[in-house]
């Protein structure tokens, strides 16, 4: 027969093994609720950017393409880079609603990396959040959202080919 200290030790066991399971099911069901919310939340990303590519393939012939990148103003556009036939460095921008596929040679404008420089020495913003091309008023520009030093987020759009300010919307 079992004293009743050895009860309570075994009761204390069973109860601290339950907690412990009931701890680890509750991270496990918070994993995985924030896995399926992700996952959720990507899946239309995902979609343009699977479309996009295969009509930048298929309509541009790109190849090896790398980034994909998302422009919101008056349209929604899609911009997958790559390369073309001849090895060089392309842009095929696909919009959204339909319509024509431009596609602009790299080499012919400014790339990322040069309106991230451009956006560092001329507006000294805190972060810049995205850079991302696009066309406005029938324009390829590229689109720079950052927040200023007061943290206010900040647009601007920069012509692709000659890098002067097309648009500047600041401190929302």
């Amino acid at each position: 027969m079992q004293s009743r200290r050895e009860v309570q030790q075994a009761q204390s066991r069973g109860s601290a093994i339950k907690r412990l399971r009931n701890i680890l099911l509750v991270i496990l069901l918070v994993l995985l609720v924030g896995w399926i919310t992700y996952a959720v939340s990507n899946q239309p990303r995902h979609a343009a950017k699977r479309q996009a590519t295969q009509m930048a393939e298929k309509y541009a012939h790109l190849q090896d393409p790398d980034r994909f990148y998302i422009f919101n103003r008056e349209s929604t556009f899609y911009t997958v880079s790559g390369k073309n036939q001849q090895g060089q460095p392309i842009l095929v921008i696909v919009p959204q609603k339909g319509g024509n596929i431009r596609v602009v040679k790299q080499n012919s404008g400014l790339t990322a990396q040069q309106v991230r420089k451009m956006t560092q020495q001329n507006r000294h913003p805190a972060e810049i959040m995205k850079v991302a091309p696009g066309v406005f008023n029938d324009k390829t520009v590229w689109e720079v959202t950052y927040r200023n030093k007061k943290g206010q987020l900040c647009y601007d759009l920069i012509n692709f080919k000659t890098g002067k300010y097309v648009q500047e919307i600041n401190n929302l």
